[in-house]
C-alpha cells in the first residue's frame, strides 16, 4: 500500500502544479484583529530554507522565536516554536517569504493545529521593523485590554453602520484604499466602559 499512496501522493501534486493558478485575495486586518483572532502572536527569525513534504503539500520553515506575545496557555507545555507551516503553494494561500535576511525579526501572528505553528497569505506576517511605535505597544500588551469585548469594524462600503456599541468603525481601507492608514497604526479598539469601546490613540505623549 505504501507504493501506491506515495504514487497518488505524486499524481495529486503534479497535478495541483500544471492546474492553472487561482489568486489567494484576502483583505489585510486591522492589527488588533489579527492579535485577537490568532492562537499564537510571536517575534521571530526565519534561519531556515522551506522543507516541503511531498506527501502533505506543506511546508515548514524554520524560525527562531525571540519574543512571544501571545500564546503561553495555547502551547501548553512546549517551550518553544522552532518551525512555521504553510500550504506548499501560493494559489492555496501558502506563505512565501521574501527576505533573505536571517537576522532580520518578523511579527508572526498564526494558528496552532496539534501544537503546530501555520500560517498563509492571509496571515499578519510583516517585518518587526516596519511596525509603528503604537502597533509594537499593542502587539506587546494594549491590544490584548480590547479582545473579549470591542471589535474592529472594517467599512466596506458607505454608508457605514456601527453594529454594536462595541464596534470600531475602521475605515482606512475605504478612504485610502490601504490597510496602512492612520487608524491601523496608531489606534486600538479598547472598553471605555462596560459596553461601550471607542478608538484610542496608543501614540507616546508629548509633555
Amino acid at each position: 500500500m505504501a507504493p501506491l499512496a506515495a504514487l497518488a501522493s505524486s499524481m495529486l501534486l503534479l497535478l495541483w502544479l500544471v492546474a492553472p493558478s487561482r489568486a489567494c485575495t484576502c483583505v489585510p486586518p486591522h492589527p488588533q484583529t489579527a492579535f485577537c483572532n490568532s492562537d499564537l502572536v510571536i517575534r521571530a527569525k526565519f534561519v531556515g530554507a522551506p522543507e516541503v513534504n511531498h506527501t502533505t503539500l506543506y511546508q515548514r520553515y524554520e524560525i527562531k522565536t525571540t519574543k512571544m506575545f501571545k500564546g503561553f496557555d495555547a502551547l501548553g507545555h512546549a517551550t518553544d516554536i522552532r518551525f512555521v507551516y504553510t500550504p506548499a503553494m501560493e494559489s492555496v494561500c501558502g506563505y512565501s517569504h521574501k527576505s533573505q535576511n536571517r537576522s532580520e525579526e518578523f511579527l508572526i501572528a498564526g494558528q496552532l493545529r496539534n501544537g503546530l505553528l501555520h500560517i498563509t497569505t492571509c496571515s499578519f506576517v510583516v517585518p518587526w521593523n516596519s511596525l509603528s511605535f503604537s502597533q509594537r505597544s499593542g502587539f506587546t500588551k494594549t491590544y490584548a485590554a480590547g479582545c473579549d469585548m470591542c471589535t474592529v469594524f472594517a467599512c466596506a462600503s458607505i454608508p457605514c453602520h456601527l453594529e454594536s456599541d462595541t464596534h470600531c468603525l475602521w475605515t482606512d481601507q475605504l478612504l485610502l484604499g490601504s490597510d496602512k492608514g492612520f487608524q491601523s497604526r496608531h489606534l486600538a479598539c479598547l472598553p471605555q466602559e462596560p459596553g461601550l469601546c471607542a478608538w484610542q490613540s496608543l501614540r507616546p505623549r508629548k509633555d
